[in-house]
């Protein structure tokens, strides 16, 4: 699902192409049988002209016997505690009960800290045991976007989410749920990292991981072949492509790897969120450097800065996505890959965040249809 945030309506509020992803989670929600559990997780969580209804929701699954357990980041700011007021004078904060609302901060410290990491809960997920549609039950469901809840990710940038059923993976994301929520009573643990079982459709990784003990990008991006032949004996190249929010010095060793693979012939495309103000933060000089450097072979890795400002608004837009696309040689297959969630490419101890790896040609091609009309917008607005 993807939303967009350049399609309005007169009058004001969100076209349906700018809620797509709100609405989508509010249908999920609603669609929870009154025997059911909601596990959700968010950053950010403020009033808005759809995250209001997806308190509602959230409130309304709760009156129809509906477990909802919900974790929301501390927010120095105080930008999460409308909603935690309303969420709380339902559902309660006794983790005992069957439904309850909690910040990651432990009541007693002063300190703003993620729940497992150090700095912040950085998270946006839920999941629903089983949701009924169109009379059909699915079970196991895990709702995994890059998109927080207030009227920014309406208005102001891109964002996608992905809805799928999987067993296994339901249950690792309600593993991590649980981390959660234990953690915040807890130490931080930098080191926490770990992910599902390889070889599947889907795959769940979840940070935050040590600096020291590796970078789950880098260990990706070194096992792609540049050249490959298909099942038609016709040589091809990998194509890498990313739509990324931040990227910063701490994780240089992607930003080496992508300008490596570009030397091997790969075709590296990267659409960023470009910054209103010098320098340059979000991607920052140091990987602009690197991945302005012609590679080894001469060639260049193509970069798209997004900054552009609607003309039927005046509003600025840019991406806030985490995707990633891997179309070609992989380890041992060529089955397109896409990796999507919360995840920025910055420091890997500082955050609670989760992203999911899916392998299917279908789902890369929606994703490809989506890279090239947000490149486009930049390349043509920019």
């Amino acid at each position: 699902m993807f939303n967009d945030p350049t399609v309005t309506v007169a009058g004001g509020g969100p076209s349906v192409e700018q809620s797509a992803i709100m609405d989508q989670l509010i249908r999920l929600i609603r669609a929870v049988p009154g025997d059911g559990w909601i596990h959700f997780a968010m950053h950010e969580f403020a009033p808005g002209d759809r995250s209001s209804e997806v308190v509602d929701a959230l409130i309304e699954a709760h009156d129809r016997g509906v477990g909802v357990q919900v974790i929301l980041d501390g927010q120095e700011d105080g930008n999460n505690n409308a909603v935690f007021a309303l969420l709380a004078a339902e559902l309660g904060s006794v983790e005992l009960a069957r439904s309850w609302v909690i910040t990651c901060d432990e009541p007693l410290l002063p300190d703003t800290r993620g729940c497992i990491a150090r700095n912040y809960l950085h998270s946006k997920f839920a999941l629903f045991s089983s949701v009924v549609i169109d009379g059909t039950e699915h079970s196991n469901v895990v709702f995994q976007t890059s998109s927080n809840l207030d009227d920014w990710y309406l208005y102001n940038s891109y964002n996608d989410s992905y809805t799928f059923t999987d067993a296994a993976v339901y249950q690792d994301y309600l593993t991590y749920f649980g981390d959660l929520r234990v953690g915040r009573n807890q130490p931080v643990n930098p080191g926490y990292y770990w992910s599902s079982a390889t070889g599947t459709r889907h795959r769940g990784i979840f940070l935050p991981r040590e600096q020291s003990s590796g970078d789950t990008i880098v260990s990706i991006l070194r096992l792609v072949e540049c050249s490959y032949t298909d099942a038609d004996g016709v040589t091809r190249q990998t194509d890498i492509r990313m739509v990324l929010t931040a990227f910063n010095q701490h994780r240089a060793d992607i930003a080496r790897e992508l300008l490596r693979l570009r030397g091997e012939n790969c075709w590296i495309d990267i659409v960023h969120l470009e910054d209103a103000k010098e320098p340059p933060s979000s991607v920052d000089t140091a990987i602009r450097t690197i991945l302005g450097m012609p590679a080894s072979n001469g060639k260049l890795i193509q970069m798209t800065p997004c900054r552009f400002q609607v003309p039927t608004n005046s509003l600025w837009v840019v991406p806030h996505t985490k995707v990633m696309m891997v179309d070609g040689f992989y380890d041992d297959d060529i089955v397109p890959r896409v990796y999507t969630g919360s995840a920025n490419f910055v420091h890997q101890e500082n955050s609670d965040d989760s992203f999911v790896r899916i392998m299917d040609r279908g789902i890369h091609t929606q994703y490809l249809t989506w890279f090239y009309k947000i490149r486009s917008a930049c390349q043509s607005n920019g």
